[in-house]
């Protein structure tokens, strides 16, 4: 019976996690690691491509993979960085509110010298923060309601109400 996309991405992330104990004594065992967690949200993705979390970890995995080719100077890197950018982009597609995935994307770009493909991607990103935080303000202040005259009923030595 195959796996279902959570069960993968869950052992997939206890790859991930085992990899990066292991990175700094040992970069080609973590590599081992990160492309056996690849493999597995390679799975976790064909098994439910309208997830953005098995897209998304995809293309990080192809990101820690990435940053492996440049490490060793391969010149597979930039291609690599495209590719992880473009499976980022599929993801984003699935979640076009995610702002984490397009600075994820807009670092992509950067890393494969691709300066427009960066900076509309940044800017994409900017944007979904800010649209981000002012939704959390709007979410806050209409949690903790104020009535208009409240400021005028202040009227203590410090700004509180007066006893």
């Amino acid at each position: 019976m195959p796996a279902d996309s959570t069960t993968l991405l869950q052992s997939g992330n206890a790859l991930v996690a085992q990899a990066q104990a292991v990175a700094t004594q040992d970069f080609a065992a973590a590599r081992a690691l990160w492309r056996q967690a690849g493999v597995l949200f390679q799975r976790a993705h064909d098994a439910d491509p309208t997830q953005h979390a098995a897209a998304f970890r995809l293309g990080q995995a192809w990101v820690a993979e990435a940053h492996a080719l440049q490490k060793e100077a391969s010149e597979d890197a930039t291609a690599m960085w495209r590719q992880a950018a473009q499976q980022c982009e599929v993801a984003f597609a699935l979640d076009p509110h995610h702002a984490v995935t397009a600075m994820h994307i807009a670092s992509c770009y950067a890393w494969a010298q691709d300066a427009e493909a960066k900076q509309a991607w940044a800017q994409i990103a900017q944007h979904l923060q800010e649209e981000h935080a002012a939704n959390m303000a709007a979410d806050q202040a209409a949690r903790w309601p104020r009535s208009a005259g409240a400021a005028e009923q202040r009227d203590g030595p410090c700004g509180c109400p007066a006893v």
